[in-house]
């Protein structure tokens, strides 16, 4: 992956707040605002912008914008988050990077709801610390590669099996050769009773046309399928999973928001995972209890088998992906809370 190094130093702010991070070089702008988001501890509730030149990039809720580091933006741009209180930050691209993460940094940014560069200066004037602790750099790190996805490792697998293609129907059945060696790897997948037989794993059928669906998976010959040219690419295979989760859709809300809370808390029962899901959404948006609980259950055979997280008789587990794939989730499992989400579409 070939990686652009940038300087980014939030503008007006004193102790200085800074950060080099190595991105990669064809970050979409939303791709770009989820990492200097979680790499300066941004909580993310607030819309953003790009500039550069003359030229103002808005944030579209809902919407995916196309444009890229590399190919829209000058080696000197700037980043706006939360336009309402200005925190400006100056982009400075520095030349090529090494592997995706943050290689420096200084400070902390303020707190959110501060109400701007002036009104922070103030309260560093009156109070004489901003409570906000210390720059910690391996912890800064490990979040941006987290922030910038893993492909996980049960679709790793299931690529590796299949090969250069393999027999699958449309429901998601694949030869012993396939469900086998799945059935060894992740044990709990199994349905009670049905071990071997068609369908006694939901999460690889429902794994199975989620690729098939995002295209890392296409069909090969009548009744075969194979990985798509780009598949042996984990930059290409992680956007096309996370393009499966449609952004602003109520489960792609749903799937992020839960995963993320279980990756920050653990192993959590089922009530107390929707009523965080609950305390995220957007107040006003007319969203249930109940609404949220179909939309897990509906949701679980795809989120056991891309990693994301798993249902027991008990609650709900964290997957080993669940830090790693959706940018929400990601940003949720800082600890930093749920940022409330408008759910614009359903």
């Amino acid at each position: 992956m070939t990686t652009t190094r940038l300087k980014v130093t939030l503008r007006d702010v004193e102790p200085r707040v800074l950060r080099v991070f190595d991105v990669p070089a064809d970050s979409t702008l939303d791709e770009l605002h989820d990492l200097f988001q979680i790499g300066f501890g941004w909580p993310g509730r607030q819309p953003y912008q790009f500039a550069t030149g003359l030229t103002v990039f808005l944030a579209d809720p809902g919407e995916v914008r196309e444009e890229t580091l590399d190919e829209d933006l000058d080696p000197h741009f700037r980043y706006r988050y939360h336009p309402v209180e200005g925190w400006e930050h100056d982009v400075v691209v520095l030349g090529p990077g090494g592997a995706v993460g943050c290689v420096y940094g200084e400070g902390v940014c303020p707190p959110e709801g501060s109400g701007g560069p002036r009104q922070y200066a103030e309260r560093l004037r009156v109070l004489g610390d901003s409570g906000a602790g210390e720059f910690r750099q391996g912890v800064v790190d490990l979040r941006v590669r987290q922030m910038a996805g893993a492909v996980p490792e049960s679709v790793q697998l299931l690529l590796a099996l299949i090969g250069e293609e393999v027999e699958a129907t449309i429901y998601g059945e694949f030869p012993p050769s396939v469900s086998g060696p799945m059935h060894e790897r992740r044990p709990r997948w199994n349905v009670p009773g049905q071990t071997g037989e068609k369908n006694a794993l939901p999460p690889l059928t429902a794994l199975h046309s989620v690729l098939r669906s995002a295209g890392v998976l296409v069909p090969a010959e009548p009744g075969r399928v194979c990985p798509a040219p780009r598949a042996h690419d984990p930059r290409f295979v992680v956007r096309r999973l996370r393009s499966w989760f449609t952004p602003g859709a109520f489960g792609a809300f749903v799937a992020g928001t839960a995963v993320g809370y279980l990756a920050a808390r653990g192993a959590t029962d089922e009530n107390t995972l929707i009523n965080a899901v609950l305390g995220a959404a957007e107040r006003g948006d007319a969203v249930t209890g109940h609404d949220i609980r179909t939309a897990l259950h509906h949701l679980r055979p795809a989120l056991t088998g891309l990693d994301l997280a798993e249902s027991t008789r008990s609650g709900w587990l964290p997957g080993p992906s669940a830090r790693s794939l959706l940018p929400l989730a990601t940003a949720m499992s800082t600890g930093s809370g749920a940022p409330q989400q408008e759910l614009t579409t359903r």
